[in-house]
């Protein structure tokens, strides 16, 4: 059966929806295509990759990335699954519902809760698209062949007996980890889109607080994406800055090799609604890399670091407390070892795409029986 991926957001190497989702249903026999933002059409590791134009500004979306995206839709048999991945392509794929193919919303946040931290909305709108979108996905999921979600509050939300649970969990690589050569640089690791909301200005100040009290200098090495762009600016202003690695967007490879030679991983984000429920893959793939943890104290990332002693949660607004926490490792190299072992164990046990993958299969064995039972 044929079955093809749609974004018209994310980029063509996407950790969930290429090397998870794709390449999992490659090996599992299906075909499928990946109709994607990408410079060229071309076929990697069994996906066939058909390039939509590249968003330059957020209009071209809606002006040039959605109509192309139609129209390759259009072209297909009616037996394709089309799995698309971003709350603006609902409305297409209600239409590619109606016109009879089989469909499945990937819902990888919970939308409306982001809707409301979008500061260039005035707060009274924010609200009122915040329950209008909330209105749509509920009626949505009644009409697509199934949804999948990424974390249990967003399941609860948006509950139905067509609807599956596959977190975001990382890809565990055969592979030897080591142990012994670690750098002599010390560093601390953040990766990920860089904003405000995840903690970016906190992480920099606190640089500044840490290398006052610390001989040796130590640094931050930020990957990613500034949002906006004008970010970065801002942030080279403070005093802390002295002390950032900005080394851009890095590739699966490179960022899994820097991450195995930090102190410790950042996940900061601050205490906004779309936050206090999320999994971020971050948190995880630091675990996996075997780094301890410094995260926001929310009751649900407390249960993944508390239960599993793999790092500290700390006021993400003070970055005095990021500092301590730093610190505290720097100073108790022993602590810190075992939090990182407990952490890539807690990984490989529990917290990976081997189980998830499972799930997601047993979504499109449903997709694909004649009779449609659920089992």
């Amino acid at each position: 059966m044929k079955v093809v991926q749609i974004s018209s957001i994310h980029n063509a190497f996407d950790t969930r929806i290429f090397h998870k989702i794709s390449k999992s249903l490659v090996n599992a026999g299906f075909s499928v295509d990946l109709i994607i933002q990408h410079s060229r059409d071309e076929k990697k590791e069994g996906i066939n990759i058909i390039a939509l134009p590249i968003a330059v500004k957020k209009i071209d979306r809606l002006l040039k990335v959605i109509p192309s995206l139609f129209l390759k839709c259009i072209t297909y048999k009616k037996e394709t699954v089309f799995h698309f991945h971003d709350p603006e392509l609902i409305p297409l794929g209600l239409f590619l519902k109606l016109v009879g193919y089989k469909v499945i919303y990937d819902v990888h946040e919970d939308v409306p809760k982001d809707i409301l931290t979008k500061e260039w909305l005035h707060p009274n709108l924010r609200k009122l698209i915040c329950k209008i979108v909330g209105c749509i996905e509920e009626y949505s999921v009644s009409k697509f062949d199934f949804t999948i979600v990424v974390t249990p509050h967003i399941k609860t939300r948006l509950n139905s007996i067509r609807t599956k649970l596959v977190q975001n969990f990382p890809i565990i690589e055969v592979e030897e980890f080591p142990t012994s050569n670690k750098s002599s640089e010390k560093y601390l690791f953040y990766v990920g889109d860089i904003t405000k909301i995840r903690g970016v200005m906190e992480m920099v100040r606190s640089m500044e607080i840490i290398n006052k009290v610390r001989v040796d200098p130590i640094r931050l090495k930020l990957a990613g994406k500034f949002s906006p762009n004008k970010l970065q600016k801002e942030l080279e202003s403070l005093k802390g800055w002295e002390n950032i690695d900005f080394v851009g967007w890095v590739k699966r490879k490179e960022m899994k090799n820097i991450a195995r030679n930090a102190i410790a991983g950042f996940v900061i984000f601050h205490p906004v609604p779309n936050h206090l429920d999320a999994q971020p893959n971050k948190l995880f793939e630091y675990m996996l890399e075997g780094l301890p943890v410094i995260a926001s104290d929310f009751p649900l990332w407390k249960e993944f670091i508390d239960k599993n002693q793999c790092g500290i949660l700390i006021d993400p607004l003070e970055p005095r407390k990021i500092a301590d926490a730093v610190c505290y490792l720097l100073d108790h190299p022993e602590i810190s070892r075992i939090m990182g072992e407990n952490g890539r164990k807690a990984v490989n046990e529990k917290y990976n795409w081997g189980k998830e993958k499972d799930k997601l299969l047993t979504v499109y064995e449903y997709i694909t029986k004649p009779s449609g039972e659920i089992e």
